[in-house]
């Protein structure tokens, strides 16, 4: 019995670590939506992080607005993608965390992973 507590603490702590580490590093961020009539118990997301997102994103945040990229030559830069739904980026829901929310808040610097 020990052996499988010590394996599912091993699992856990594994699976904390990654997360721990794909926020820092810009694999994911952390979204969360408060409480509201639609839905009174609010929650908070780890969904996969598009380009220009913040760490910290809810819906009362405001993106600066995407600057117009202009390549050279025959036209191979980077197109525009649109941004996917938070349904296909989800990868765990959370209950509401109100400091997540208040920090999506704050003006945050540029905080988009360096390509």
């Amino acid at each position: 019995m020990k052996k499988v507590l010590a394996f599912l603490l091993i699992i856990t702590l594994a699976v904390l670590f990654w997360f721990a580490f794909a926020i820092w590093t810009g694999l994911y961020s952390i979204y969360t939506i408060p409480p509201s009539r639609e839905d009174p118990d609010g929650s908070t997301l780890i969904v996969a992080r598009e380009e220009g997102e913040p760490m910290f994103n809810s819906p009362q945040y405001k993106p600066p607005p995407r600057k117009a990229e202009q390549s050279g030559g025959i036209g191979f830069g980077s197109v525009s993608r649109p941004r996917r739904p938070l349904e296909q980026r989800t990868i765990v829901e959370l209950p509401y965390i109100e400091w997540a929310h208040e920090k999506s808040l704050e003006a945050q610097p540029d905080e988009s992973p360096a390509h």
